[in-house]
């Protein structure tokens, strides 16, 4: 299934470099998420849940953010817990090969950059200055 987790730029440095990271939340379509987004399609759904994503990760880096990062990957079912709002809680470490690209909001409005998971390595550093 496919979901999208909120990461700092350092985070993302990690776990580029180490190759797997236990990451406690992922947003998905959770029955709750489907329920309150039933009149748009899986690929609508999608996106506003990679926003969600780059909106936290403003959050977790604070007041200095320069710019929002969720990380679509494909998850496994055996890595997920229980469903908590429009997320589910990761029981098991995720792995670099799961990854599928990154989004990346650099602005406030509902923008998102796609990189590819190869191009990852070359945009990272202007984050982590």
């Amino acid at each position: 299934m496919r979901a999208y987790i909120a990461l700092t730029p350092r985070e993302l440095a990690s776990f580029l470099h180490d190759g797997e990271n236990a990451f406690q939340r992922a947003f998905i379509t959770t029955q709750a998420f489907f329920e309150s987004n039933s009149e748009v399609d899986e690929e609508e759904r999608e996106f506003d849940l990679s926003c969600l994503a780059a909106v936290e990760s403003r959050n977790l880096q604070g007041s200095n953010a320069q710019v929002g990062l969720a990380l679509a990957i494909d998850l496994k079912s055996v890595q997920t817990g229980s469903e908590d709002g429009n997320q589910v809680l990761l029981v098991q470490p995720i792995l670099w090969t799961q990854v599928e690209a990154l989004l990346v909001a650099e602005t406030l409005e509902a923008e998102l950059t796609w990189y590819a998971t190869q191009e990852i390595a070359d945009v990272l550093p202007q984050w982590t200055k």
